[in-house]
């Protein structure tokens, strides 16, 4: 058969609608939608349709009083109409009978079992135009009487269920008596079939129900697990009454449903008091605005106030919304901001020190140059010695504002910290005095970190001496080392640790501790609780320092009254200990080749000239690369070393050189800067032993760095 038949689809459903009518489109019927039984009533007057699929639940004229106004009319009452009807009583079924109707269809269907009814009412409707006469059925269902028409016998195809019989019964549809007694005769047959369905079907719902159990049981171990709470909850006074809560309130909050209802004011009781007032305009805004999203500290069972996020939206006076645990993303949060505030000041306090070591070498160089021309009975001699011995304290500043922003010159190798600890002892116990008791409380195997050991033995002095001045009257200072593995719940907790080995080492006094609105700036640099003249506030600051320029971390616990404890953490690493390497020999300060110097600070570049002359080398100076790229191409004389500042206008000391080397290949280097080395590793990656000197330095100190270059069989890659 040609699917070219038109099809009424009556639903006041649109998505149920637009179902239908997709599926009939792909079967290349016509389809036409009518959302209720008037307007379909009026589409059968101008339209001829080959089948009516008509919803039984719509407003205004049901299915059951459409589908009789359609059979009651001679010009529609042959057009087959199957109602799609979610109803599954069996007195609705022969309502629907009553009315008329060819057949029922429960929704939700299958695509195909809907096309099979339609391609039989089609089939059927061609079969029955040339039917014999029929007889009618009385019977009765429920305490009722019912008759169903000569003309509407094929309804037994309903409980038939199959193509089969509908066949057979059409074939033999001039014999009423033939079909009934065929019907009798198959129909225990049938019977038997339907209720192997039903069987499967029973079956087949109970699979489903016990998936749902299991589904059900996984959302609820979900929402045990999640670290948050569902509630329903009414409006009294602008208050939040809870009505219902989730099983996982205890695990957030450490109290059982139950507890919050049978004490309606528990939840707002436990609110951290600065944030009572907070919550109640916020919760007022809930009854205005249907939407809330609060913030606040909660009391737990625990005693220990946790953040909570209250989300929640309103109608009606009802409200429900979710409590959700977020203090681990306070902390983080917190945790973040001291580091971008760490890393802003650390850049400051690099700039700076790098501005003052250009002043300073001047100052020092210059302070060098007066002290050789005095005689030693020269008066001014003494007022040359005190500009010198500032000059080098203010280069220990500098040097201490590196190590915080991790630019200070470190050498590295794998060490055991507590071999490197239990070498300070003696020299730590002076420095505490005699009141204060030093312990040490080494791990009993090997903890081996990749450090510079000098640095280790500062941060330990420093960490002590801080403890020491904690405790004017005396005490205690226990310093402990331990192998320790760093979680993935640490990690999450602590921003900035990646899980894994480490090694832990722990300061702790018994001093006064330390304010809680005091620990946040304890590692800034020139902060400092301590009187005016008693300290320079770069102590701590070094340490932090230190320990992010070796790969660790540094965490303070102190309450006030209660001690402080200093917890460090470096990553372990499994390479066997390293042995220091041997001082290197004394080497001649003079020579007689020739120097490229490139200085843009005219101080600086002045000392050094002095210095490199008096030793007696052939010097070129320039102010900037591209002075010095000219004297490059003019000389006629071979250069043999670039002494070059890093950072200089236009052109850095690496780019310079870089171009330099293309045209002199195998041209030796030294970079000078009043930063350290480690701005080597960013501006030349793999290059972190290029020849380096810091600034401020002194005449000796260039002098022995140049003839070292100068000597070496090694060059610098282009």
């Amino acid at each position: 058969m040609k699917q070219e038949t038109d099809i009424l689809v009556v639903e006041d459903s649109p998505t149920q609608a637009e179902l239908t009518r997709n599926i009939l489109e792909k079967e290349k019927y016509g389809v036409f939608c009518a959302e209720n039984g008037d307007k379909a009533l009026r589409m059968l007057k101008e339209r001829r349709f080959g089948i009516i699929l008509s919803d039984i639940e719509m407003p205004g004229m049901n299915g059951y009083e459409f589908c009789r106004k359609v059979k009651d009319d001679p010009a529609t009452k042959n057009i087959p109409l199957i109602l799609l009807t979610r109803l599954t009583d069996p007195g609705d079924i022969i309502t629907g009978l009553e009315c008329g109707a060819d057949n029922f269809v429960t929704k939700p269907f299958k695509p195909a079992y809907l096309l099979s009814w339609i391609k039989h009412h089609l089939v059927n409707m061609e079969l029955r135009k040339t039917g014999g006469a029929q007889v009618g059925l009385e019977f009765y269902f429920a305490g009722r009487k019912h008759f169903l028409a000569p003309d509407r016998m094929h309804i037994l195809d309903i409980l038939l269920s199959t193509y089969e019989a509908a066949v057979q019964k059409n074939r033999e549809l001039g014999k009423a008596q033939q079909e009934l007694e065929l019907i009798n005769s198959t129909l225990e047959a049938k019977v038997e079939e339907r209720t192997a369905g039903l069987s499967r079907e029973i079956q087949a719902r109970t699979k489903a129900e016990e998936d749902l159990r299991a589904a059900r049981q996984r959302e609820d171990m979900v929402l045990h697990t999640l670290p948050m709470a569902f509630f329903y909850a009414k409006r009294e006074k602008d208050k939040l009454v809870l009505e219902w809560l989730s099983e996982g309130v205890e695990k957030v909050c450490g109290f059982k449903p139950p507890e919050f209802l049978k004490t309606p004011d528990l939840w707002f009781t436990r609110i951290h008091p600065e944030d009572k007032e907070r919550v109640l305009s916020d919760l007022a805004g809930l009854w205005k605005t249907g939407t809330l999203d609060t913030e606040y500290r909660w009391q737990a069972a625990g005693e220990e106030y946790r953040w909570f996020l209250l989300s929640a939206g309103a109608s009606d006076g009802r409200a429900n919304g979710l409590m959700l645990d977020i203090s681990e993303r306070k902390v983080l949060e917190v945790q973040l901001r001291q580091a971008q505030k760490m890393e802003a000041v650390g850049r400051l306090a690099g700039g700076i020190a790098h501005d003052f070591n250009n002043l300073l070498t001047a100052i020092e160089g210059y302070t060098g140059f007066l002290l050789k021309s005095l005689a030693p009975e020269d008066k001014r001699r003494n007022d040359a010695v005190e500009i010198k011995k500032a000059a080098e304290r203010a280069a220990s500043l500098t040097k201490q504002l590196l190590m915080f922003s991790r630019r200070q010159i470190s050498q590295p190798r794998v060490l055991d910290c507590n071999a490197a600890i239990g070498e300070t002892q003696k020299m730590l116990q002076r420095l505490i005095g005699g009141n204060i008791n030093l312990t040490l409380d080494l791990a009993n195997e090997i903890c081996r970190i990749r450090a510079d050991a000098g640095l280790v033995e500062q941060v330990i002095m420093n960490l002590v001496v801080n403890a020491r001045d904690a405790m004017p009257r005396g005490g205690g200072v226990t310093i402990k080392t331990e192998n320790v593995e760093l979680d993935e719940k640490y990690s999450r907790m602590h921003m900035e640790v990646r899980p894994g080995p480490h090694v832990m080492i722990s300061v702790t006094d018994t001093g006064s501790g330390i304010p809680p609105e005091v620990i946040p700036h304890i590692f800034e640099p020139f902060f400092t609780t301590k009187e005016a003249g008693k300290g320079t506030g770069l102590g701590l600051a070094t340490v932090y320092g230190i320990v992010k320029q070796s790969g660790g971390n540094i965490y303070v616990y102190s309450e006030p009254g209660m001690g402080t404890t200093f917890k460090i953490y470096l990553p372990r690493v499994m390479e066997e200990v390293e042995t220091a390497a041997a001082p290197a020999r004394p080497r001649a300060l003079s020579g007689t080749e020739t120097i490229l110097l490139v200085e843009d600070d005219d101080n600086v570049r002045g000392v050094a000239l002095r210095i490199l002359r008096e030793k007696g080398y052939t010097v070129l100076e320039a102010r900037d690369p591209g002075e010095a790229a000219k004297l490059c191409e003019s000389s006629a004389e071979k250069i043999n070393l670039i002494l070059t500042d890093t950072v200089m206008p236009g052109m850095s000391g690496y780019e310079f050189y870089d171009m330099i080397s293309k045209l002199r290949p195998g041209i030796k280097v030294i970079f000078m800067s009043g930063y350290t080395n480690t701005e080597l590793s960013y501006a030349r990656p793999g290059d972190e032993k290029l020849p380096f000197i810091q600034k401020p330095f002194s005449a000796d100190g260039l002098a022995g760095k140049v003839r070292e270059v100068l000597d070496s069989l090694e060059t610098v890659r282009a």
